[in-house]
C-alpha cells in the first residue's frame, strides 16, 4: 500500500460493500485515491493506486523518488516493455500498456471512462498497467499484457494479481453496431456482457469483459479484484468523457516497486 495511509484509501469496504453509493460518498469526503487489498498482501514495496478527481499517483511517486512513466495512449493494443529507466518520463509512440521490472519506475495510465488495469507479480517483481477502452478490450489488451509478462519476464499465471479499476459501468455505457458487431464476432459469450437497450443498442460491461478474458487466459478468479464504481455515475469522484464531453480531465492510475528487493 502507499506508505502514508492518511492520504491514500484502503478501499476494502468499497470493494465488498453492496451499497456502492454509500462507499462513493465516503471516498468523496476523504478525497483519496483507491487501492485494492489484494495487492498489499505480503508485499511491502509495491505501490499502486487508481486516481480520482481529487488525487492521482503523482504526489506519492515524487515523495518516494519514483520516476513517473507515461505513454501516448491511442486506444490500441501495443505494449511497451521498459527494461531500463530512460531520461524521458514519457514516450511519444502510441502504446496502451506498459510492463516493467525496473524498481523506481511508476508506470501510469490515464482514463476518463475507459478501464485502467494494474498487474502485479510479486514473485518475479514485475508490474504492468493497461488502458482498455472498447477497442483495446475487444483487441484483448489485458491478456496480451499477461502474455508479455510471461514471455519477457517469465511470470507465472499463478503469481499474477490483477486489479480492474473504476470505469464507465454497464449502467451508463450504451453502445451500437460499431461496437456490438465486432464484439459478437470475437466473443461467443458476448450476450453475457451486454444488456439490451432501445433501438437495437446495448449496454456493455467493459470491466466484466476484461475480467472474463483474464479468467479464460488462466488467471484465477481469486487473483482478480474489481473496483465496482461507475465513472459516469459518480461525478463527485471521477471525470467522465461520456458524461462531460470533449475537454474533460483524466484520472491517473499507476503501479511500481520502489526498491530492488
Amino acid at each position: 500500500m502507499w506508505a502514508h495511509e492518511q492520504t491514500i484509501t484502503d478501499c476494502i469496504e468499497m470493494l465488498k460493500s453492496a451499497d456502492v453509493r454509500t462507499a462513493a460518498a465516503r471516498e468523496k469526503r476523504r478525497g483519496r485515491a483507491i487501492t485494492v487489498p489484494m495487492f498489499n498482501h505480503g508485499v511491502s514495496d509495491a505501490y499502486h493506486a487508481f486516481g480520482t478527481r481529487s488525487e492521482s499517483v503523482d504526489a506519492v511517486a515524487h515523495e518516494h523518488g519514483m520516476r513517473i512513466i507515461r505513454v501516448q495512449q491511442v486506444h490500441g493494443t501495443d505494449i511497451l516493455v521498459i527494461n531500463r529507466l530512460k531520461d524521458a518520463a514519457s514516450f511519444e509512440t502510441g502504446y496502451d500498456a506498459m510492463v516493467t521490472d525496473q524498481p523506481g519506475a511508476l508506470i501510469t495510465v490515464k482514463t476518463a471512462d475507459c478501464v485502467p488495469i494494474l498487474f502485479l507479480d510479486p514473485v518475479r517483481r514485475v508490474v504492468a498497467a493497461a488502458h482498455a477502452g472498447w477497442r483495446g478490450s475487444l483487441g484483448g489488451i489485458a491478456i496480451k499484457t499477461v502474455e508479455v509478462m510471461r514471455q519477457r519476464f517469465r511470470c507465472d499465471l499463478r503469481s499474477i494479481r490483477v486489479a480492474i479499476g473504476p470505469s464507465i459501468g454497464r449502467c451508463c455505457y450504451e453502445v451500437d453496431e460499431p461496437v456490438l458487431n465486432p464484439l459478437k464476432g470475437v466473443f461467443p459469450y458476448w450476450q453475457d456482457m451486454v444488456h439490451k437497450a432501445r433501438g437495437g443498442r446495448g449496454q456493455l460491461d467493459l470491466r466484466g469483459l476484461n475480467r472474463r478474458q483474464l479468467e479464460d487466459a488462466g488467471i484465477a478468479p481469486q487473483q482478480i479484484e474489481i473496483v465496482n464504481l461507475c465513472t459516469a455515475c459518480h461525478d463527485d469522484l471521477f471525470f467522465s468523457y461520456r458524461r462531460d464531453g470533449i475537454g474533460t480531465k483524466h484520472m491517473i492510475s499507476g503501479i511500481g516497486f520502489t526498491t530492488t528487493s
